[in-house]
């Protein structure tokens, strides 16, 4: 071959050579991964035990953290409400139970034992005071002043209201104060010649057929100044008369003759209603074309104080994935993911809303919402106690609830609310003992 030639064929084959070089050197690299003591990054499998959320919901959130640690898998479980909290327990301490795990805020001093501190690395002191309301700095905290638990929402009471029963009265809108809420509770309610109520202007003063009594009797006690660890002062008995005093008389505007008041709410027969933000599905399950909305709690004069009842997650003291665990949970935390939680929520058969955001800095998203703005708007002023409805807990709150149960009973029969109440009080304090939370 002449020089010109092989000099012009080397000319157009180096680029080639160096090329081809090029990738023989990255397969070789990549490949090099793969030899015996090279560093991989190791698989990991997270337990998530949750209550609420369907599988179809949760495991969205989870695709989406897989396409940022694809080394990193989650297992949804959606656990039955029976017996969960004990569930967590005996399964945790067996060293069977779940990485991650939904619980109440009020179960902190029951889990005590279950429930890991969350790492300052995840979220620190500073940032969860920023982040969140202030009734999760005193429920999530353990007896060291540690957090152990995130809110994944915030939830307590509210008052519903029919907005056909008011127009009819000439009400243009819901009390906001107690006073004014038992004014309007009278005008509200209508009775037939017999004297039985057949539209009720609000379900307040019994335990048998109002649900969320405890909620409600717990956050009146708690707004007047009484001290529900140890009910026997002045402003606690006050608080149940007043509670009880709605059943009393001819001018009643509640009694036990009538259906539970979820029941009596949806059915259109009750004009306002006290209770959760997740009740408005239920009722709107039942009856489509009633209209209602929610606003904030009625308050006494010169300050506020409502209600919280919401879940957290924690991470198990006995998981061997812990940070993985907490980065998953911060991942839950973050504010697009809060979002695609709640509007996938929201597409979810027979609901149209999710949960209320748990993060300060979100208020202003669902302020303005007519079922869940209330529950926004009074985050700031909640505060909790161990006698909140429906956590199944089997613990804490249900023999609270009973102890309190007991009193308005013993009230509605007669028995002054002091007298009634020392016994109560005998009650919470061997149940806070029992639990290690007095």
């Amino acid at each position: 071959m002449p020089d010109v030639l092989k000099h012009r064929l080397s000319y157009f084959l180096k680029p080639f050579f160096w090329l081809t070089s090029l990738l023989i050197l990255i397969i070789f690299l990549s490949g090099c991964s793969l030899l015996p003591g090279a560093k991989q990054e190791k698989i990991v499998t997270l337990k998530y035990w949750g209550l609420w959320e369907p599988a179809t919901t949760v495991n969205q959130i989870i695709d989406d953290y897989k396409k940022i640690k694809p080394n990193v898998n989650i297992v949804y479980e959606k656990k039955s409400r029976d017996q969960y909290r004990e569930a967590i327990e005996n399964q945790i301490q067996a060293g069977k139970g779940p990485d991650i795990f939904l619980f109440h805020n009020t179960w902190t001093p029951m889990l005590k034992e279950e429930l890991v501190p969350v790492p300052a690395n995840i979220i620190s002191a500073s940032e969860f005071k920023k982040d969140f309301y202030p009734t999760a700095l005193l429920d999530l905290r353990n007896s060291d002043k540690k957090f152990v638990g995130v809110p994944l929402e915030i939830d307590g009471l509210g008052l519903y209201w029919n907005e056909d029963i008011f127009k009819a009265a000439g009400i243009a809108r819901p009390p906001g104060s107690w006073e004014e809420l038992a004014r309007v509770a009278a005008k509200l309610t209508v009775s037939d010649t017999a004297g039985n109520i057949k539209t009720a202007g609000i379900a307040l003063g019994t335990a048998s057929n109002v649900d969320h009594f405890s909620d409600i009797l717990g956050w009146m006690i708690m707004q007047n100044g009484g001290d529900l660890k140890s009910p026997t002062d002045k402003q606690s008995a006050d608080a149940l008369e007043y509670y009880v005093n709605f059943t009393k008389g001819p001018n009643r505007v509640w009694d036990e003759t009538l259906p539970p008041s979820t029941v009596a709410f949806a059915g259109g027969n009750l004009a306002m209603y006290l209770a959760p933000s997740w009740r408005a599905i239920e009722i709107k399950s039942a009856n489509p074309l009633l209209r209602f909305k929610i606003a904030s709690l009625p308050q006494l004069v010169g300050g506020k104080t409502t209600w919280a009842s919401y879940w957290s997650v924690g991470v198990s003291t006995k998981s061997q994935h812990q940070q993985e665990a907490w980065e998953f949970i911060k991942y839950l935390q973050e504010e697009q993911t809060l979002i695609k939680l709640y509007s996938e929520a929201a597409k979810s058969p027979n609901r149209f809303f999710g949960e209320p955001y748990p993060k300060v800095s979100m208020a202003q998203k669902l302020a303005q919402d007519p079922i869940v703005g209330a529950y926004i708007q009074d985050a700031p002023y909640m505060r909790s106690f161990p006698m909140a409805s429906r956590t199944f807990d089997n613990g804490l709150n249900d023999q609270i609830i009973k102890a309190y149960e007991d009193s308005v009973n013993s009230v509605n029969r007669g028995t002054p609310a002091q007298t009634a109440l020392q016994t109560t009080a005998k009650n919470v304090t061997q149940t806070l003992t029992r639990f290690g939370a007095n």
